[in-house]
């Protein structure tokens, strides 16, 4: 009896599979699988109306090898569907790989013109608006020396310092940009550069390794190193509170660059916080992915922050 009734729940259940694998067929176009595992529990159930049939001993007689064609037909098709299955797989882990190449792809040419219009207004600033403030202060300097009156002389003096700083300003702005050590010298000077020009508190400092000398690399990945870097230091002073970093850029093995930004600053959680400004955790990430890059962040509160990127030079 326990076994007639077990019988019955394993033929409902495979009618309850039979039902949801011919729905399978109506929700997506990939159905020859799911048509061919349809007709394989079809078959499974009716094997097992074989097994009721005969454990009840009715008078109807069945042929002694049906059970096992039926047997082998199921397998068969149970085989059939795997194989279409199994290319499923592979074709969405193809369409898969070639999305994340298109958005590789897709970012690695906003980067390279996102590059392309800082160096291009860069250079308009510095050659355009540069040579006019020039010709300015020429014509203030000229007007210092004519003889005129004490409160004149001082307005023209104030002129010409008004001027002076903004040809100043005007070059930091141009330099910030699109800093032209790193197009002519590359990511190593360009860094060190940056950090000469930073104005630090007395108790914070920077300390910066490197072993490139003078190696140059793609523009894209020199600019997103000389990015990422500039983010990071900025980032720690403004949010950490540290008093050194660390900044380690080494070339390994002449095929990976590594890059390691370290702080003895109050730290975050990584999972919670964005203690990044402007491009933020997620947007360096990105960047670094799309240089087939690796990024780790080792951070916890009160312990300071570690930053470790691993690039391909290739």
């Amino acid at each position: 009896m326990v076994l007639k009734i077990l019988i019955v729940i394993t033929a409902l259940l495979q009618i309850l599979a039979v039902g949801m694998a011919i729905k399978m067929t109506k929700v997506t176009k990939f159905n020859s699988s799911w048509i061919l595992f349809a007709i394989a529990l079809t078959l499974m159930l009716l094997r097992m109306v074989f097994e009721f049939i005969t454990l009840v001993g009715t008078d109807i007689v069945l042929p002694q090898d049906l059970s096992v064609w039926v047997g082998l037909v199921t397998s068969l098709c149970f085989v059939v569907a795997i194989f279409y299955v199994r290319k499923l797989i592979y074709y969405i882990a193809k369409m898969d790989a070639n999305r994340r190449l298109t958005e590789k792809r897709i970012l690695n040419t906003i980067i390279s013109t996102e590059e392309k219009e800082r160096i291009r207004f860069s250079k308009d600033l510095h050659d355009g608006l540069g040579p006019l403030l020039s010709s300015v202060k020429l014509s203030v300097s000229a007007l210092s020396k004519m003889e005129l009156d004490d409160s004149k002389k001082e307005i023209i003096k104030n002129a010409d310092y008004a001027i002076e700083e903004a040809i100043k300003s005007l070059k930091e702005i141009s330099n910030n940009i699109s800093p032209h050590i790193l197009n002519n010298f590359g990511v190593a000077r360009a860094v060190t550069n940056f950090i000469n020009k930073l104005t630090l508190p007395d108790y914070l400092k920077i300390n910066f390794e490197t072993n490139l000398k003078g190696q140059r690399f793609s523009s894209n990945i020199e600019a997103i190193l000389y990015r990422v870097i500039c983010e990071l230091v900025n980032n720690a002073i403004k949010h950490a509170d540290p008093s050194v970093i660390n900044i380690k850029l080494q070339l390994e093995d002449k095929e990976h660059i590594s890059l390691v930004v370290e702080d003895n600053g109050c730290g975050f959680d990584p999972e919670k916080d964005d203690k990044t400004n402007g491009m933020g955790l997620s947007n360096i990430n990105s960047r670094i992915s799309s240089l087939k890059g690796d990024m780790n962040i080792d951070s916890k509160k009160g312990e300071g922050t570690r930053v470790s990127i691993r690039i391909s030079v290739n």
